[in-house]
């Protein structure tokens, strides 16, 4: 039967996935790309750069398969001018008096005892 065949499917499929979990190398790969793009000394062609290349272009690529609207609609405002800024506060000069007048002071009571 295949019984004992799904058993050791079983057997060795389970410890591999939690041990690819626990470990993580597609996010420690994904780190080390995105730390590479930053290396002033990385010569452009070489192989480091076209394994970066290659797992930001993959990382890029998994992302717009899986959000199509997300990516196409990002496509179409990639040149768009950034929003207008808001403007500066306006500080009032007088606002440390105006403080001082609207909060009592409540370190002596009415008796003149702290």
């Amino acid at each position: 039967m295949m019984w004992p065949a799904v058993a050791v499917t079983l057997a060795v499929s389970l410890p591999a996935g939690y041990l690819l979990g626990r470990i993580q190398p597609a996010r420690r790969i994904s780190d080390w790309a995105n730390w590479q793009k930053y290396d002033s000394s990385m010569r452009r062609h070489s192989i480091r750069w076209w394994a970066m290349f290659v797992v930001l272009s993959a990382e890029n690529l998994g992302w717009l398969l899986a959000h199509p609207v997300q990516g196409w609609h990002a496509w179409q405002h990639r040149n768009d001018p950034p929003p207008p800024r808001s403007p500066a506060p306006q500080i009032n000069p007088d606002w440390a008096a105006k403080r001082s007048a609207r909060i009592p002071d409540h370190t002596v009571d009415e008796e003149g005892q702290p």
